[in-house]
């Protein structure tokens, strides 16, 4: 079908027909496997009239036909497709020499991109025989970018896994799904268990997991290093002396590999019940006989974490109050402190049986239905759904209007009872420089592309400036406008969340 794809394809690419069809994969430029499947609903018609006849090739040359044939002939020819588009580049004088018959007999992911790039060229199908003989075969070299040394590696970001939903987007399982959302796929006290049984497999064979490096700055390269730890690790404090050796162990794994000195801890690697929000990692680094006199740096980004969630607060000029869930805990209080300080007459109720904050402007409750007496709810801590369906089943519409979520990972509420409350993710950064972070930087996060948590961005920041002190502990109230004026100095800004309200 070689031949006849290639006047097909040619075909497609007269204006007119461009226009009507085909321009529609074109507008892909910088291509993805899916890229193969991205077609015009009536451009598929016409790959089956193209491609259809390879079917009939057995039964007319032997006068039988079989259903491995079929099924082998559309798997191999989808897997060749994918791989075209894979925006790879390929060196091997197998497949460049022009001495080398692969040159023309097996196509590259950079001829076709070629064919993306220039648009009347590179027509060929798998084979590019077709267009050097016909003329329309043209070079296309992808860019190479500055490579750092394999070695380098600056900063590390140390993570976890998040559950079943979360293993689903590493890039290993699917590279369509690394920018997706967490899915609960079965009752969350399910999924801890499943994915208890699969941490623990894992840990027979691998101490860490590793995200690909991304650079900072154009100098240093950050990553992203997961302990194999899961759910079920964190919600179960007989485990946690075992989760603070896994993270010990990491930072002396990479110092030792790279001399790495930076290192920031994600997520409930940094949970106040685990290691007093970092405090104790530094206490064993700095016991640990292989790493006491490394200068080794650890920190939280909580501080810019705090910074995102209070202006994003702030957005809304007219609010004089709101209800707190997870008020109690570290960015909790200093965000509470910040509205307070900014705006002397707000309300804050926050949902909790221990009354830590002692405050006017402060009162607390146990009973999450009050949410409703209120227009923004702000949610610091995850709840259990369940609890969100008791508090608003069989209640009025209230006042709330809108849940502001910066918990991690941010599981979607159903709030399917009241249709006028939005549930919105916040505490998340957009990145718009693009020489400053460039690279896998936002993958596997449960967030968009070019979107970054605030205390991983906050880590980043430190490693670029080579702060050499630690940030663990309590936050810094005074360090909160500092941070955000240094993010916003580098391309960072919340979100905007205005489309979804």
């Amino acid at each position: 079908v070689e031949p006849l794809y290639y006047t097909v394809h040619r075909w497609l690419h007269i204006p007119e027909v461009m226009k009507a069809m085909h321009g529609f994969h074109h507008l892909s430029i910088n291509t993805l496997p899916a890229t193969a499947n991205v077609q015009n609903f009536k451009e598929h018609f016409i790959y089956i009239a193209t491609f259809g006849p390879a079917f009939f090739a057995p039964w007319l040359f032997s006068g039988r036909q079989h259903w491995m044939i079929i099924g082998a002939y559309l798997v191999l020819f989808d897997a060749i497709n994918a791989w075209g588009h894979t925006n790879v580049r390929i060196r091997n004088p197998l497949f460049t020499s022009k001495y080398s018959p692969l040159k023309y007999l097996f196509y590259t992911p950079e001829f076709h991109l070629g064919h993306h790039a220039y648009f009347q060229a590179n027509y060929g199908l798998f084979m590019p025989f077709w267009d050097h003989f016909l003329g329309t075969a043209r070079e296309y070299r992808k860019q190479e970018p500055p490579l750092a040394p394999a070695n380098q590696q600056d900063f590390v970001f140390i993570g976890h896994n998040g559950g079943l939903g979360h293993l689903l987007t590493c890039p290993e399982w699917s590279v369509y799904n690394v920018y997706d959302s967490y899915k609960f796929l079965l009752p969350m006290q399910v999924e801890a268990i499943l994915m208890k049984v699969v941490g623990t497999i894992a840990r027979l064979f691998m101490k860490f997991y590793y995200c690909p490096r991304y650079f900072i700055d154009d100098k240093y390269v950050g990553r992203i290093i997961c302990i194999v730890r899961t759910p079920w690790d964190f919600a179960s404090p007989k485990n946690y002396p075992a989760v603070n050796k896994d993270i010990v162990n990491l930072i002396r794994h990479e110092h030792k590999r790279c001399g790495t000195r930076y290192f920031g801890l994600g997520n409930w690697t940094k949970m106040k019940q685990l290691n007093n929000g970092g405090v104790d990692i530094v206490d064993l680094v700095e016991k640990d006989a292989y790493l006491q006199d490394k200068n080794i740096r650890v920190w939280t980004g909580d501080t810019l974490t705090t910074a995102s969630v209070y202006k994003q607060i702030m957005d809304f000029p007219d609010l004089e109050e709101l209800f707190f869930i997870g008020g109690n805990g570290k960015i909790g209080n200093a965000v509470v402190q910040l509205l307070i300080k900014a705006r002397p007459n707000f309300k804050i109720r926050i949902l909790s049986k221990y009354h830590a904050i002692k405050h006017p402007n402060v009162s607390y409750t146990d009973n999450l239905k009050e949410m409703l007496n209120f227009k923004v709810v702000l949610v610091g801590k995850i709840l259990p759904g369940r609890k969100y369906d008791q508090a608003l089943r069989g209640s009025d519409a209230g006042k709330t209007c809108y849940i502001l979520d910066y918990s991690v990972p941010f599981i979607p509420i159903h709030t399917k009872h009241h249709k006028q409350i939005k549930h919105i993710q916040i505490g998340l950064l957009e990145s718009t420089n693009k020489m400053f972070l460039k690279g896998p930087f936002d993958v596997c996060m449960s967030h968009d592309q070019s979107h970054i948590y605030p205390c991983h961005a906050c880590c980043i920041i430190n490693a670029a400036e080579k702060r050499e002190t630690n940030e663990t502990g309590e936050i810094e109230i005074e360090d909160v406008e500092r941070y955000w004026d240094k993010a916003l100095s580098y391309g960072l800004r919340n979100r905007d969340i205005s489309k979804l309200m």
